[in-house]
């Protein structure tokens, strides 16, 4: 009977070992800081370290092998992390003064059965603030990855993510630029970078497999994709100033390429149907192009070089084919194209 009582407190004593196996090391070096650590479950992990003055940090963990590991360097700083579920990742460094960041990886009360999601952040400079949820309220988000990274100042970014294996990453560097992500779905895939000043970006991904890339090389430029769907892919490269895009796939397996290269240009690309291709290129200034394609295996190419130039391409059917070329200054061009297999070639030039 006595090996029995002792086998049975050795074993008791090993499991309550094990349960309480979470570690953390908080480190603070300056004054006005606070952190607050909660960890329960098996094998959770934390590393908080804040050097300077007036920064807060809360880290909750509810959950299996979750790890969060936290650097703030500067003042003022504020960093909030939520992993409720197993094996969540998640990083973030800020250097600078006034940054926010929130990484929610499910959300107490909301959501807590999401698995292997990764999120990574660093923002250096001042006032920047980041947002990351992947999680999905009376579901799970399972295996999503999210890297982001914000060098200068007052910089915002948010990242949603609601389904299993979506991917985003966003890169900002200069000042007041804006990047949303919102992905709805499986295997989206989204690559946002923004190099200047007050440039704005949008994603919306709802849907399997779809892709986005945009790219923004200048100030004050503005992109918006919306992608519903499935297998859809869309680029946007904008270099100047005062660029504007706006891209809408509804449908599956659609393409649409849009450059901009220069100023004050503006593109609006339409994609309502299946197998659709519209490649738009502005070089110059105060370019405008219209893209409307309703139906299935449309195809159209609109290429602008020079100033003021006014381009519209409506394809209402299937299997039309667009070729628009303009070079000079101020050409205006129409094409409507009602039904199917109909081929059309404009060229304008100065």
């Amino acid at each position: 009977m006595r090996k029995l009582l002792f086998s049975a407190i050795a074993l008791l004593s090993v499991s309550l070992l094990f349960a309480q196996s979470n570690t953390s090391d908080v480190y603070q070096l300056g004054s006005g800081n606070d952190s607050d650590v909660t960890q329960t479950g098996f094998m959770n992990n934390s590393d908080v370290d804040q050097l300077g003055d007036d920064n807060e940090s809360d880290v909750l963990q509810i959950g299996d092998t979750n790890g969060s590991v936290m650097l703030q360097d500067g003042n003022d700083n504020y960093s909030d992390v939520q992993q409720l579920g197993n094996s969540n990742t998640s990083d973030v460094s800020q250097v600078g003064n006034d940054n926010d960041s929130y990484n929610h990886q499910g959300f107490s009360g909301l959501s807590s059965g999401n698995d292997s999601n990764t999120s990574v952040v660093s923002q250096q400079g001042n006032g920047n603030s980041s947002h990351v949820d992947q999680y999905t309220v009376g579901g799970d988000s399972d295996n999503n990855i999210s890297f982001k990274t914000q060098t200068g100042n007052d910089n915002d970014s948010f990242v949603g993510q609601e389904g299993d294996f979506n991917g985003s990453a966003v890169i900002q560097t200069g000042n007041d630029n804006d990047s949303f992500v919102y992905q709805i779905g499986a295997a989206n895939n989204s690559l946002v970078n923004q190099n200047g000043d007050n440039n704005e970006s949008d994603v919306n991904q709802t849907g399997n497999n779809n892709t986005s890339g945009v790219a923004q090389v200048g100030n004050d430029n503005s992109s918006d994709v919306d992608q519903d769907g499935l297998l859809n892919n869309s680029s946007v490269f904008q270099q100047g100033d005062s660029n504007d895009s706006s891209v809408e796939q509804v449908g599956n397996f659609n393409f649409s390429d849009v450059k901009q290269i220069g100023d004050d240009n503006f593109s609006i690309v339409e994609q309502f149907g299946n197998g659709n291709i519209s490649g738009v290129v502005q070089t110059g200034d105060n370019n405008i192009s219209g893209v409307g394609q309703y139906g299935d295996g449309n195809a159209s190419t609109v290429s602008q070089t020079g100033m003021g130039h006014f381009s519209i391409v409506i394809q209402d059917g299937n299997s039309n084919s667009s070729v628009v070329s303009q070079m000079g200054t101020t050409h205006v061009s129409s094409v409507f194209q009602i039904g199917n297999g109909n081929s059309s070639t404009v060229t304008q030039s100065n």
